[in-house]
């Protein structure tokens, strides 16, 4: 593929597309075998440290001032688009608006609760308010992130110390909980919340990693007699050749929150204090500058 030249911006997408799968030929290239599965399997290494292999994670690699990727990799993007903002697209935004958009294909009047307010929960968040949702309910345990989800377009919060989230989201909903609930964290407790917060007929769509291993368990006649589904979503069910100058153009509208997303700049070497900030709450999303 020879569709980037040097000198060319881009965004990296870490599930690039091999265009002859069965997934890419029915127009899921985000689930595409080919590379999807090669990195995971760690069947690429492109660097080595002596006679040790040193393997790209998610075929991109992070936190390093080089790499080498794929050609499929790179969506090209405007010149005049800052890459500080633009980095924020090829993972958090594009997951979690695309599982706004494409995932659950929110309609105008719905409504909908996010659990989990990190950086991806708040672009579940903006993009819900994207699509027109009436109502969306963000759901954290830290203050701090809650105020933060108003910014992005939550029109009510809930901490789950105070309240138990699904009573809480009924309360707020005529007693008839939400159309769709996203859980962005990955764990069971949060995950049956989600569901236990849906209406009939609601769906609840995991975009939180659980751990390899462990199973997820949810109320049975919740499938059969009141027709709820739970589904999951990986990286917004994007078609980043697509979706990607989608979502930059709504940032040059000023309708897609980018910059709001930022809460520091920092160098390579504070990275260990980054990962500390975001256990803690403290940030939506630190951005590497490397010049």
């Amino acid at each position: 593929m020879t569709n980037v030249k040097p000198g060319d911006h881009v965004v990296l997408s870490w599930a690039p597309e091999c265009g002859t799968c069965a997934y890419c030929l029915k127009g899921r290239p985000y689930l595409c075998t080919s590379s999807y599965m090669g990195w995971m399997e760690g069947l690429e290494s492109t660097f080595r440290k002596g006679s040790t292999e040193i393997f790209r994670m998610t075929g991109v690699g992070t936190f390093s001032e080089r790499s080498v990727v794929r050609a499929a990799a790179c969506i090209k993007i405007p010149e005049d688009i800052p890459l500080d903002r633009a980095c924020l697209i090829g993972c958090g935004v594009m997951t979690g608006v695309g599982a706004a958009m494409n995932t659950a294909r929110i309609r105008p009047g719905d409504t909908v609760a996010v659990f989990g307010c990190g950086g991806v929960g708040l672009n579940v968040i903006q993009g819900a308010a994207l699509c027109g949702a009436e109502r969306i309910i963000a759901v954290d345990l830290i203050d701090q992130k809650l105020q933060l989800a108003k910014q992005f377009g939550a029109t009510d919060v809930v901490n789950g110390k105070d309240a138990d989230p699904p009573d809480a989201i009924r309360a707020l909903t005529d007693g008839l909980g939400v159309d769709y609930a996203f859980e962005v964290i990955g764990i069971q407790t949060t995950i049956t919340q989600a569901v236990m917060s849906l209406r009939r007929g609601g769906s609840a769509i995991v975009l939180g990693v659980v751990p390899v291993g462990q199973d997820i368990t949810a109320p049975g006649a919740m499938f059969g007699l009141e027709e709820k589904s739970l589904r999951g979503c990986l990286y917004g069910s994007g078609n980043l050749r697509r979706d990607v100058p989608y979502l930059l153009s709504l940032y040059m509208q000023k309708r897609l929150k980018l910059d709001e997303l930022i809460s520091r700049r920092i160098k390579l070497d504070g990275i260990n204090d980054a990962f500390t900030a975001m256990e803690k709450g403290e940030v939506a999303r630190s951005v590497v500058v490397y010049d």
